[in-house]
């Protein structure tokens, strides 16, 4: 863990002394000069390092699916700038697939990587996690800025992870559809890609099926991670998933839950 955290305040460091890349650099050396000057505008937040492992958050270099997740992360970076597309929204057929957990890990894994932000953002209004999971204590809401409490960059926190900022939520709404559809999405979208210097901006979703948020969602964004659990994800759950899932782009399927006598490395996605 101190390999870690030491490893990020050394990152945090480095970035501070960048300065602005010339228009011909590369895209990597881009996005991490522009990090580095957005950075500094957000409040910092420590996470609870001691729970992640009770949340399967990836916390050590020794952890057995850190490489599952790095090859996880190569593949949708590949696939997403082959096509330039910046907005990733997970998505899974029902609750409990593990799909917070797998946005959160895919953010930690982009961001590690020298040169790309993740900014991720809770949107599951029906069971949000991601403030849980990574133990953040009374972080600002993305229903404060729905509702206009707060501007965007109050509601947004850069906790101590590599390169990642965090937009969160701790309560349910039953108004998701009608927010996601708003003006205020649409400059969610546009700010946290432009203006946060974002790589990647990663939507963790209501499930596809029992509410219309994500489906009202879907559109906007650039393309779509699907996830489904191993033994409870039901085959039914999964094709009407695709069937909903047939207009947008998607970068690939995780299956999660699975014995790990089953899997061997970058199984965990197909």
């Amino acid at each position: 863990m101190d390999r870690i955290r030491d490893a990020v305040s050394k990152a945090r460091q480095e970035r501070k002394g960048l300065a602005p890349a010339p228009a011909a650099a590369p895209v990597g050396a881009r996005f991490a000069a522009s990090a580095a000057r957005a950075s500094e505008s957000f409040r910092e937040m420590s996470c609870n390092f001691d729970r992640f492992g009770e949340h399967r958050i990836i916390s050590n270099e020794q952890d057995p699916v850190l490489n599952a997740y790095r090859v996880l992360r190569t593949r949708v970076l590949q696939k997403m700038e082959e096509n330039n597309w910046r907005t990733l929204a997970v998505v899974s057929p029902s609750a409990g697939a593990g799909k917070s957990v797998t946005s959160i890990n895919l953010a930690i894994a982009i961001g590690s990587k020298q040169g790309s932000r993740a900014t991720l953002v809770d949107l599951d209004f029906y069971r949000p996690r991601i403030a849980q999971y990574l133990g953040l204590e009374e972080p600002p809401s993305i229903l404060d800025f729905f509702e206009g409490s707060k501007t965007l960059q109050e509601a947004t926190v850069r906790p101590d992870l590599a390169d990642v900022l965090v937009i969160a939520n701790e309560r349910v709404s039953r108004r998701g559809a009608e927010l996601l559809t708003s003006p205020k999405a649409d400059e969610l979208i546009q700010r946290t890609v432009n203006d946060y210097a974002s790589r990647v901006v990663i939507f963790d979703m209501s499930p596809l099926l029992g509410c219309d948020d994500t489906i009202a969602f879907l559109p906007k964004v650039d393309c779509a991670l699907l996830v489904v659990a191993s033994g409870q994800t039901r085959v039914p759950e999964f094709k009407e998933a695709q069937r909903i899932l047939a207009q947008t782009n998607l970068v690939g399927t995780v299956l999660n839950k699975a014995p790990p006598s089953s899997l061997v490395g970058a199984q965990y996605y197909y």
